[in-house]
């Protein structure tokens, strides 16, 4: 039976319980986890890092700013104190990370997305915790294989390791008197025992030989014995138990040093053991007091801001991070092992195939033996177990060698020593080419090789300009792409350095693949500026497709790999060719792509500001019990999807009639049984030229698709605000009953400028202003927006015209609208800001103009996706010398379309393919042609369809 350690990734929400030397209260014996989508986290909780460090007392509570305070204040925040209390003094880049603890019911992974723009605020998320998945063998001992493998005694000839250097165990705790562990537990000498003084001023009071985050109940304590047979003592048995000492095992770190840090309480648990709730807190502690290596045999999915600035701060203390890939057999992300600056360690058997369990891809550095592998245990016994945590231990005992070996390298040095001197077995894994990392680790080797050479990518930079692209920063079908790397070399020189891009997908061809980089030194950084690679993306390019490519270095005997990608065709796009800028989706919603995360898209900006907007989106319906939308949900943590993408957004920089102009096509089948009926074409359409330079406009056509007559259907837009600090705190919306439209401001002294939504269609107006704690009696949308809120703020009209100040949104709208079957009408808003009151009521009136210009130049605009087959008169008619003739087909069909002279022979033939249900237009050019009659036949399926058009030269 086969011990598997799995890994999932838990997020949390926990507002720092008083933690280190200052322990926790009773209170948080009790805490609540919560999950969603398989991530963990922890309720009432945030993690802040603030713009700049605090005030605090000496137990470590914060002082927050009024600003804060407020910004807070609907969370009823009970708690707020410094993560990293010692690193005040220091001025350390950890001072100011903050945790936060409330009282209310709402998600902290919706709280952290909401404040996260504050200005104060650096970053704001939910607080990691990890699980653990194994099943223990019995402890037979038959051999230590991985030894062998790894060519450990080879390696112990060169160098046994030296007692000054320390792998931190961040885990479960450590059975540190296990008679194969003992003498190799690390002491603090700066600490005098038991005294209950903190000798040394670490923050941690007798912290002798590591430290316990969680003890059994939560209070810390400097006992970091592992509370019970879990994982920790096995961790560090295979990083370094005492070697050559006639008992029990032997490891690869032989005379290095173990650190205890233990980053559980055993009071919480899951299925499979305690969760790792102290981990990144547990990473600080070992790189501050001394340890140059720290395992971490522990992950998930799911990327934390906390967890890269602590992988970046034990770099800068010389500390290297050596993480588990993951057991999941998966090739996606997984932290920390994924972070930049983390050696990943993947899992392999004792004939060097893929364990079974073990992640891949292209995050992975190196792979080592983890199947199978008898090792130390709690309490003074041995076991076997299997998982990436036991790779993971066995490449940091490999780099405590390298440290004792190596020692003016770096701990980056030390990593890519290992990396490259690692021994390829991709012929034996064929179907994991290039993503087992470099190969599985030779400690022989990685001591016995002075002269490696390993140069990375070290930051990569994708664009479309011009002239390959449009430089609108989507990566669209037919553009040519553009790669800048920066690169260092961070071993031994290069003489003759050759860098190649290869094309590891099937919709991208690389056009300039080559980049010779000649000489260069240790440690130096250099780009490839001089010669972008380039690469073309294919017209069959799917929606967010990932565009994978490999990186190859060369030099001399040294051959490398990287990985980087981007994204081909994404589903979203900024509108920002003025001084407004709009990042729009294909599924209705606004801002952002992925919402409450919020990292895909810019939001809204005025003038290049920060980001102005939370969340919008298109909300249709016809009664509280019928809403289609794309708005967050009644739990605020989710934002609907009612809406399935029949035609990505497009984004055309210039479109035909305006200087960018998008396109989209959706309808609501995604609402299942709930639906409408509708599809939904937006067009949108922004000027850089005065006075249309302010404002976006989104035209919708909805069509019915029901079946039968829609009748009471309301329109509108929602939008939240958040004009200062992120969170919109002193935010005013208002309802502007000269100009019939709805506008917001700040009246705190924040920005200045006013934001404003418009409807351009007609005169059916709506408007609901929302303050969203409801704390002026309207309803509040913290806990979510429901269905009968939303039909409440479409369809009543001018029904609440002011919210605020506050945090507050809005809500525009017209209505009601019966649309009959195959019919369709037409609603359109105006987007737009301007530095005062008055030029933004300009700017309405403008947008006015502008649309009813649109509705006559527009001409290919005039219908949608349609539910039948049809063809138009070509417009203009008469024309000289070019028309252009608008055709619809109900479904994909092959498709003819010819002109004939009034004799009835073909003149041209200017559609002859197969092509998808859709609205099309091409343009004639009768240069050649004498003055007359003419008629153009289109010809799909059975449907078949002649016109009359007029030459007039």
């Amino acid at each position: 039976m086969e011990n598997c350690f799995r890994f999932s990734f838990v997020r949390i929400a926990l507002f720092f319980l008083p933690i280190f030397l200052f322990g926790f209260s009773s209170g948080n014996s009790d805490l609540k986890i919560l999950e969603k989508d398989g991530i963990k986290y922890l309720a009432n909780t945030l993690v802040i890092k603030l713009k700049y460090i605090p005030s605090s007392d000496a137990k470590g509570n914060v002082n927050l700013s009024s600003t804060l305070t407020e910004t807070l204040k609907s969370i009823n925040v009970s708690e707020a104190k410094v993560i990293f209390p010692e690193k005040l003094k220091e001025n350390s880049s950890l001072a100011g990370i903050i945790s936060i603890k409330y009282e209310s019911d709402f998600d902290p992974l919706y709280i952290s997305s909401k404040i996260a723009g504050s200005n104060e605020i650096e970053w704001a998320e939910p607080k990691f915790i990890y699980e653990l998945d194994y099943i223990p063998n019995d402890p037979s001992y038959t051999s230590q294989y991985a030894l062998s493998k790894i060519s450990a005694a080879l390696a112990w000839d060169i160098n046994k390791g030296d007692t000054n250097v320390v792998i931190g165990i961040v885990d479960t705790g450590v059975d540190w008197d296990h008679p194969d562990l003992a003498a190799n537990i690390y002491t603090n000498w700066n600490e005098i025992p038991n005294n209950g003084i903190d000798d040394d001023n670490n923050g941690y009071v007798d912290d002798i030989r590591g430290w316990d985050f969680g003890g059994l109940s939560g209070t810390p304590d400097n006992n970091p014995m592992e509370d019970q047979p879990d994982h920790g003592t096995h961790v560090a048995g295979i990083s370094s138990a005492v070697t050559d000492n006639g008992i029990g095992v032997a490891s690869i770190g032989f005379k290095c040093k173990l650190m205890p840090v233990k980053t559980t309480r055993n009071d919480q648990r899951g299925s499979n053991g305690p969760y790792i709730i102290f981990g990144y807190e547990g990473i600080v502690y070992a790189a501050d007091n001394g340890a140059k290596v720290i395992n971490c045999s522990w992950g998930g999915s799911g990327f934390s801001m906390f967890g890269q600035e602590t992988i970046n701060y034990a770099l800068s203390q010389g500390s290297l991070v050596v993480a588990a890939a993951g057991n999941s057999n998966s090739s996606g992300s997984h932290y920390p092992s994924s972070y930049k600056g983390v050696l990943s360690v993947a899992s392999t058997t004792s004939t060097d195939t893929k364990s079974s369990f073990s992640n891949f891809g292209y995050s992975v550095d190196v792979s080592a033996p983890g199947s199978s592998i008898y090792n130390t245990w709690q309490n003074d016994t041995y076991a076997t177990l299997s998982g990436t945590s036991m790779a993971s231990p066995l490449t940091a005992g490999l780099a405590a060698l390298v440290f004792s070996q190596f020692p003016s390298y770096n701990a980056e040095q030390v990593g890519e020593q290992i990396r490259v001197n690692s021994d390829n077995i991709d012929n034996l894994n064929p179907s994991f080419q290039y993503q087992l990392g470099f190969g599985r680790i030779n400690a022989f080797k990685a001591l016995n090789n002075a002269n490696s050479i390993s140069v990375r990518a070290i930051d990569v930079s994708f664009s479309d300009e011009a002239p390959g692209g449009d430089g609108d920063g989507v990566f669209e079908a037919g553009e040519i792409i553009s790669v800048s790397v920066n690169f260092k070399n961070y071993l031994n020189p290069t003489s003759n350095l050759s860098i190649q891009l290869e094309s590891r997908n099937s919709y991208s061809t690389v056009l300039n693949g080559n980049f010779n980089a000649g000489a260069i030194g240790t440690l130096n950084e250099f780009n490839n500026n001089s010669s972008r690679f380039t690469f073309s993306i294919s017209n069959s390019v799917p929606q967010n497709a990932k565009l994978n490519f490999l990186l190859k270095f060369s030099d001399g005997s040294y051959s490398d790999f990287q990985w980087i990608e981007t994204i081909g065709n994404p589903t979203y796009a900024t509108q920002s060719v003025n001084d407004v800028a709009l990042t729009i989706t294909s599924k209705g919603a606004f801002a952002f792509n992925d919402y409450p995360n919020n990292l895909q898209g810019s939001g809204f900006k005025y003038l290049g500001s920060s980001n102005q907007l939370f969340e919008g989106a298109l909300i249709l319906g016809t009664s509280d019990t019928k809403i289609s939308d794309a708005a967050r949900a009644a739990n605020q943590s989710v934002q609907n999807n009612d809406f399935t993408i029949v035609q990505p957004f497009l984004l055309n920089v210039p479109g035909n009639i305006a200087d960018a102009e998008g396109s989209a096509i959706m309808n609501d089948n995604n609402a299942g049984t709930n639906k409408i009926g509708i599809t939904a074409r937006l067009k949108t359409y922004s000027y850089s030229a005065s006075p249309n330079n302010n404002f976006i406009i989104l035209d919708y056509t909805l069509i019915n698709n029901s079946g039968a007559a829609i009748t009471n259907l309301y329109s509108g837009l929602f939008f939240d605000w958040d004009l200062i600090d992120g969170s919109g705190l002193g935010d005013r919306t208002e309802w502007d009953n000269s100009l019939n439209y709805g506008f917001v401001r700040n009246t705190t002294g924040g920005p200045t400028n006013y934001n404003g939504v418009a409807l351009l269609s007609g005169t059916n107006y709506g408007f609901y202003a929302i303050k969203n704690d409801g704390g002026d009696g309207g309803f509040q949308i913290y806990d979510g927006f429901d269905d009968s809120e939303k039909w409440q703020a479409i369809s009543g009209g001018i029904a609440k015209a002011t919210a605020g100040p506050g945090d507050v949104s809005n809500v525009t709208s017209a209505g009601p609208f019966t649309i009959n079957v195959g019919d369709s009408i037409k609603v359109a808003f105006a987007i737009l800001a301007a530095d005062n009151k008055a030029l933004l009521d300009a700017a309405v009136n403008q947008s006015r103009i502008k649309y009813q210009e649109i509705l006559v130049l527009d001409v290919e605009d005039n219908n949608t996706l349609p539910a039948e087959f049809s063809l138009a008169q070509n417009f203009p008619n008469p024309f000289n010398p070019i028309t252009s003739i608008q055709y619809s087909i109900g479904s994909k069909q092959f498709v003819q379309l010819k002109v004939y002279d009034i004799l009835g022979n073909e003149v041209t033939t200017l559609v002859n393919e197969e092509k998808s249900a859709g609205l099309y237009k091409v343009d004639f050019d009768a240069s050649g042609l004498t003055s007359g009659i003419y008629l153009y036949r289109l010809q799909t399926g059975s449907f078949i369809s002649t016109k009359k058009m007029i030459l007039l030269k």
